[in-house]
């Protein structure tokens, strides 16, 4: 068995555990994620097992969305409510429109300081083996994007929003951040990751669905290679280009018997006729005869 597995995580286990119930359940070797959700955190985990784990550079940097709940009031060790509690404040003068206001100055480019209890390598180590271990080291702030970010409600100190984040964003401190901005400390209560790249919480599967004796329905919710490299544009291409393609050579736009463009991003799913994925290549060149381009360079071909 081989393709994508859109799964809806659980709380309460890590992602690592996610593969190990699929390799068990499914008897699948080579089995791996795209971006780590935490124990407390739920939602979209993208799987991929055999060949597909070979696409994973080409879905990492998708963007990811979340629906997030603040506790205003305290911060804690971990920035969620899993952690030690480190500072509180009386949260109940913060009205929606400073919460709002202060939610704006996070939207676009912004700088984080990864958290202390995090997967992140700082010379060798693990983040969160350190901080298991009473160590606090100095990390030097990450660029990350935050594309939007929206309030939906403030119910005491629980505001929930959306944010709309690139790969590498920690919710986490955004909320740990937000309230040190208001005054009041803050720290992340509840979290669900509702799309990351093409895949949306709508068509996950419930991990409790993967198991041997329910192989029928796990095998009409597998993904193909080209339905999970959705946000890619598709190139249906000749029967020769194919062989071309699998040695290497480049596209013209002759060989393309129909073309789908998606905007924002110049890798291509080159496909065959049955739309099977052959390649994946970068457009380059000039415009020409209505495409965005005039070549399709390979870059990854499977075998």
């Amino acid at each position: 068995m081989e393709g994508f597995l859109n799964i809806y995580k659980p709380e309460g286990i890590t992602s690592a555990d996610v593969v190990r119930v699929i390799k068990r359940e499914l008897r699948v070797k080579k089995v791996g994620y795209i971006g780590t959700l935490d124990p407390m955190a739920t939602g979209v985990l993208p799987v991929g097992m055999g060949r597909a784990t070979k696409l994973f550079p080409f879905l990492e940097k998708d963007k990811k969305e979340y629906d997030a709940i603040m506790t205003l009031g305290s911060s804690t060790d971990t920035q969620d409510r899993t952690g030690k509690v480190l500072n509180s404040a009386d949260p109940s003068g913060i009205t929606e429109e400073q919460v709002k206001e202060a939610m704006k100055s996070f939207a676009g480019e912004i700088e984080q300081v990864p958290p202390m209890f995090s997967a992140k390598k700082v010379q060798g180590e693990r983040l969160y083996d350190l901080a298991r271990q009473g160590i606090e080291i100095e990390r030097q702030p990450v660029k990350v994007t935050v594309r939007d970010i929206k309030f939906i409600s403030k119910d005491g100190e629980k505001v929930r929003f959306t944010v709309l984040v690139s790969p590498g964003t920690y919710v986490r401190t955004i909320c740990h951040d937000m309230g040190e901005k208001l005054g009041v400390h803050a720290h992340l209560s509840d979290l669900i990751r509702t799309a990351s790249g093409s895949f949306g919480v709508e068509s996950s599967i419930p991990l409790d669905e993967i198991r041997g004796d329910n192989l029928e329905k796990v095998e009409k919710s597998l993904l193909s290679f080209t339905e999970a490299l959705a946000n890619m544009s598709l190139a249906v291409v000749i029967p020769h280009a194919v062989d071309r393609i699998r040695n290497g050579m480049p596209l013209g736009v002759s060989d393309i018997v129909r073309f789908e463009h998606v905007l924002d991003n110049t890798h291509v799913r080159i496909v065959d006729k049955q739309e099977k994925l052959v390649s994946i290549g970068v457009m380059g060149g000039v415009p020409m005869a209505g495409f965005p381009f005039s070549s399709i360079q390979p870059k990854k071909v499977l075998g």
